[in-house]
């Protein structure tokens, strides 16, 4: 007997806080700190100093969004608006995740910067096809829309590899 998508969504299915973190933010914020990395690269920084430039504007960025989310709420009073504001902007910060791990791991496999960008683009690629298939999975989307939406949102790292590949 097929299980039913429902009894495999069930078993699945993450806490509330991560699944929330896992929405637009984490794409969005993924594809900032994939374009950061690229572009701070230009600079030839060694790969603490990458690091340390990306985290910080990716946490004003954070900080900005935020902010901009709490005031943009006029609907419940300050706390609430906090809470749902941090909560709604977690996504942002989960994006340095894997990017900023793939960095930690050249950095201790001693790859150059150069070669430590590309890990950490690709790094970032791989991230985004599992946000898209994770988002259309939590639309229970049929297997090929979930295919699909990975690969675009997936594209969007790739069209920054290009972008990387043309400007260096």
């Amino acid at each position: 007997m097929e299980e039913s998508d429902a009894g495999r969504d069930s078993r699945v299915r993450w806490s509330p806080r991560v699944s929330r973190a896992l929405n637009a933010e984490a794409v969005y914020g993924t594809v900032l700190t994939a374009g950061l990395i690229s572009a701070f690269s230009l600079y030839d920084p060694t790969l603490p100093e990458l690091i340390v430039r990306t985290v910080g504007t990716v946490v004003v960025f954070w900080a900005a969004h935020v902010y901009a989310e709490i005031v943009g709420n006029r609907e419940t009073g300050w706390r609430p608006a906090i809470r749902e504001a941090l909560e709604r902007s977690a996504g942002l910060l989960w994006a340095l995740v894997v990017p900023l791990g793939c960095l930690a791991v050249a950095a201790a496999l001693q790859l150059s910067t150069s070669q430590a960008v590309d890990v950490a683009l690709w790094g970032a690629v791989a991230a985004l096809a599992v946000l898209g298939w994770w988002a259309a999975r939590q639309r229970h989307a049929g297997e090929l829309s979930r295919l699909i939406t990975s690969a675009a949102t997936a594209g969007m790292g790739f069209a920054l590899i290009i972008l990387k590949a043309l400007i260096h």
